[in-house]
């Protein structure tokens, strides 16, 4: 889808983001890639044709993942298949037809997963999926618009009209439309990967400085885009070396002629004139004006001079111009944008019409078989019958008609055995045939039950995985936020040195107790035998003259005032 490879070369400029970023500001969503995804999960019911509503929960949940981030969504639907993408349609209906024959190779050889694989590649979406998510989306109040063609034409409008502030799609050709914010890979957590149209000048990988966008859609269909295959030899290096060093796309091509020696195609340069008009002037809907318009108008800068006669000539490659009051009614969702109908009434997709009228062939050709035991002159006869579509004539009344008036009895009875055990043989073979058909049947089934019971017990299994890693994770983060309430516990060894210092420290505080006990005793003792007088006592403390001389006093202190 898109543009190969130009995701990776922007790579550089390709910065993360989450959906929370966007907050109060307007998204579009090209509807059908979430829908493609959506598909995975029940390919098998699709396949089999019956009801499920899995791909359209998918993409709901999707929806509302990003309403919880108070954004505007608005889901853009693909409209009709656009004729300047009908060689890109082309090879993937042929893909899709590969893949389900190897789906079918795959399940034979008992591959499961392969064969899954190859399934969801071979289902495309149909307008009925598309119905059915309209109407829960209606249900919602959900902004929608069914573009009259491609999403991405209509997606790239919006974006540069301003309408929407960001788009989600998986298809690179936004870039190449010109639009201002892309967000890819958007994941089930709301992450995804943005590229910002005017940030693609400072990429590193290429040099895209002063490069208008003329320049650059030029570079783009050069490389292959779903309106133009990329020319053999011809990548994103190759394209980009070339165009870096033109002045306009006829150079470009003959400079891939000249100098690069490249065999291009005789029609190559009417091909890319499409293929530009086609990215500047596709159909889509104007929301605002409620009218068919073009993504660019025709007096932009972004023509080349040479083009600009295209515009006078035949430009239904571009897709059909609608009347004010039929683009409503398909950007609405009212009418189905490929036959016109209400949805109603589209009650098959095309490819399922096809597949009806193959079958309705093959029936009307079984009509005119006969069995191999009959002569090749009847043979004749009812192919005659065939060509002519006439009623049906006897064997007799041909063999009349030839000449011959009258059959023998003998002849007669002959020829009516004959049919009765032609008849015989047809019916022992339908028996065979059905019974083979309820035995297949009946295998079928039987491996369907056995594949749902196996993904139901994988299921389990994750289910069971997931819980365990969550409980894990859960206690992780719960030891990491709650405080420890367990005590720290040194080693032993500095427990009995804690253990021996304190027995020490409390041996030398009764030591000092102790010796404070014999000094003040000593001081009463002292006190006694000397006459002290007590001059007056204030707050619990006393003041002593000494008369005499004190045998623990020096002679310095004699007659002062001390205070204890």
């Amino acid at each position: 889808m898109g543009i190969d490879s130009l995701l990776k070369a922007l790579k550089s400029v390709t910065k993360p983001r989450h959906i929370s970023e966007y907050s109060n500001k307007k998204i579009a969503v090209d509807t059908y890639c979430w829908l493609h995804k959506g598909i995975f999960l029940c390919a098998q019911e699709l396949q089999d044709g019956r009801e499920t509503n899995e791909h359209i929960n998918y993409c709901l949940k999707k929806v509302e993942l990003l309403k919880k981030y108070n954004i505007t969504v608005i889901m853009v639907f693909d409209g009709a298949k656009l004729p300047s993408k009908k060689c890109t349609e082309e090879e993937r209906e042929k893909k899709r037809n590969d893949n389900l024959q190897k789906h079918l190779e795959f399940k034979q050889q008992g591959e499961k997963e392969k064969a899954y694989q190859k399934l969801v590649e071979s289902i495309d979406v149909t307008p009925q999926m598309a119905s059915k998510l309209l109407e829960a989306l209606r249900i919602r109040n959900i902004e929608c618009i069914v573009a009259p063609y491609e999403a991405d034409a209509q997606l790239a409008y919006l974006s540069l009209t301003e309408y929407v502030d960001v788009i989600i799609t998986e298809d690179s050709d936004l870039i190449a439309y010109g639009a201002k914010k892309v967000l890819y890979k958007l994941d089930k957590f709301g992450y995804g990967e943005e590229i910002d149209y005017e940030v693609i000048q400072t990429c590193s990988d290429y040099n895209f400085q002063n490069w208008h966008h003329q320049k650059f859609l030029t570079f783009c269909i050069l490389s292959g885009c779903d309106y133009l295959g990329s020319i053999n030899g011809i990548g994103i290096k190759r394209a980009y070396q070339i165009v870096a060093t033109s002045q306009n796309y006829r150079q470009a091509i003959d400079n891939l002629q000249r100098k690069q020696k490249v065999s291009v195609p005789f029609d190559y340069i009417e091909s890319f004139e499409k293929a530009y008009l086609t990215f500047l002037f596709q159909r889509v809907f104007c929301p605002v004006q409620r009218k068919m318009v073009t993504v660019h108008t025709f007096d932009t800068d972004l023509l080349y001079p040479q083009m600009k006669s295209l515009l006078e000539g035949n430009l239904d490659f571009l897709g059909n111009v609608y009347t004010d009051m039929l683009i409503q009614d398909i950007a609405d969702g009212k009418i189905c944008p490929q036959d016109l109908k209400p949805y109603s009434q589209t009650s098959k997709n095309y490819k399922q019409q096809i597949i009806d009228k193959k079958q309705i062939n093959d029936n009307d050709n079984d009509l005119f078989q006969i069995p191999t035991s009959v002569k090749e002159k009847n043979q004749q006869v009812f192919k005659f019958i065939k060509k002519s579509q006439s009623s049906k004539i006897n064997i007799e009344e041909s063999f009349e008609r030839s000449g011959e008036t009258k059959v023998s009895n003998y002849s007669q009875i002959v020829k009516s055995k004959s049919k009765e055990n032609n008849q015989k043989i047809i019916i022992d073979n339908q028996q065979n045939f059905e019974q083979t058909n309820l035995f297949s049947s009946q295998q079928e089934t039987l491996k369907q039950k056995s594949l749902i019971n196996n993904n139901i017990l994988t299921n389990q299994i994750q289910k069971k995985n997931s819980k365990i890693v969550i409980k894990h994770e859960q206690k992780r983060i719960n030891q990491y936020f709650q405080p420890s309430f367990k005590p720290f516990k040194p080693p032993s060894s500095v427990i009995q040195k804690q253990n021996k210092i304190s027995t020490e420290i409390n041996k030398i505080e009764e030591e000092i107790q102790r010796i404070d006990q014999n000094l003040n005793s000593q001081v009463e003792e002292e006190f006694q035998q000397y006459s002290i007088s007590e001059e007056f006592s204030d707050n619990y403390q006393k003041r002593f003259y000494y008369t005499d001389f004190g045998l623990f006093l020096n002679q310095e202190l004699q007659f002062k005032q001390i205070q204890f």
